[in-house]
Parts: structure tokens; C-alpha cells; sequence
């Protein structure tokens, strides 16, 4: 059995590591700490299973599965994150990814994850589960508007992702590298798809599909 964690921060990744060798004692661990680190090391190995953290460096957001099966086709790949899964699951999903699991989950939800990848499946949480249920039908089986967080583009989920953590628009333009306005200009773009005038009603919002 190998394994392939794509991972920058070093006590998560060793933290990956104990419990992979813990569980399968006989596996081999390797790692990259950039996505272009995970691509190069993909053309020289194969692997049974990729975790990747998809706030890596040089990372290409939902593009990286495609990527990485271009180097391995079929490869199976567990999204580790510590972005809202609510918000970020779905689209990740939809990519190819075969399970997303937060980065706040036990070791023993991470575990299930793993082992339910490997036979085959695929995994996401109960919450999500019930996110993906809620975009289809409502408690009387008629089908409803869906889940609006569905609706928002991968720069606005990030935009909203940075919104929730409680950083201001000239921080989150920093961090992507972006304009203000052009920050301004997606933050409208989210009140009006979530259908919230502020900030707090956002948060109230997001909270519904928990």
C-alpha cells in the first residue's frame, strides 16, 4: 500500500503519518509539500491513495484532480481541508475528488474516509450528506430551490470562506491577490446569491445547511 499526502504544514503531516503507519503498519508514506512537489512525484510513482489539502502551495483549486490524473489515471483522492466543508465539498466533489473530510475530524471519521476510498466509495460527512439531500428535496419530498451555496463560483466560495473567518475586504484582497473592488464586486455577488444584505445574515445563512 502507498500513500501520497500533499501537505505543507509539518505537524499535520506527521500527524498523517502516525496514523498511516498505525493502521497499516506495512505501507509506504510519501510527500509533497506543493502541488507542483505532488505532480513531479506522480510521474515517478503510483500511488493507492493521494490526501490532499487543497490550501497547498502553487494549488490550482478544483483543476488539481485533473491534473494529478493526467500523471495517474484512476488515482483515488481524499480532500483534507480545513476550509468549511460545507462550502467546499460539493465543488470538489463534482471535480473528481472521490471524499472530502475536514481537517477537524477525529481520527477515527478519517480512518472511515480512508477505508471507504479504498473499497471503492466514496465518502463525505453526515453534514454534507444532509447539505447534498437538502439541494434536492424538502421534509415533504418536493423539490426545492436547493442549497444556494451550490450556485457560487470556486473565487467566491473563497471570497466567502476568508468573509466567515471575520477578515476584512482589503485583507481578503491581500491574500488573493485580487483589487478591492474587484473583492467588492464578488462580495455583491454573494449577498445577492445567498440572498443577505450583511455579513451577519450571511453567517445565519451558511448556518442552515449545517
Amino acid at each position: 500500500m502507498k500513500f501520497l499526502c500533499i501537505e505543507d504544514h509539518p505537524l499535520i503531516l506527521l500527524g498523517l503519518k502516525m496514523v498511516f503507519a498505525e493502521f497499516y503498519p506495512r505501507a509506504t508514506v510519501s510527500h509533497a509539500e506543493s502541488f507542483q512537489g505532488a505532480l513531479s512525484v506522480l510521474e515517478q510513482e503510483r500511488f493507492d491513495l493521494a490526501v490532499l489539502d487543497i490550501d497547498i502551495p502553487g494549488g490550482e483549486n478544483v483543476r488539481m484532480m485533473k491534473m494529478m490524473r493526467e500523471r495517474q489515471a484512476g488515482l483515488p483522492i481524499l480532500i483534507h481541508s480545513a476550509f468549511d466543508e460545507r462550502v467546499y465539498a460539493l465543488p470538489y466533489l463534482q471535480a473528481g475528488a472521490d471524499g472530502f473530510i475536514s481537517k477537524q475530524a477525529p481520527q477515527e471519521e478519517f480512518m472511515t474516509a480512508v477505508h471507504a476510498i479504498l473499497d471503492h466509495g466514496r465518502y463525505v460527512s453526515y453534514d454534507v450528506q444532509q447539505i447534498f439531500l437538502s439541494s434536492f428535496t424538502d421534509v415533504t419530498g418536493r423539490t426545492t430551490g436547493g442549497n444556494p451555496i451550490i450556485t457560487l463560483s470556486p473565487r467566491e466560495r473563497r471570497v466567502m470562506q476568508l468573509m466567515t473567518e471575520g477578515k476584512w475586504t482589503k485583507e481578503i484582497a491581500a491574500i488573493m491577490n485580487l483589487k478591492e473592488n474587484t473583492i467588492s464586486t464578488y462580495k455583491r455577488r454573494i449577498y445577492d446569491k445567498m440572498e443577505v444584505k450583511d455579513p451577519i445574515e450571511l453567517s445565519k445563512k451558511i448556518a442552515l445547511f449545517r
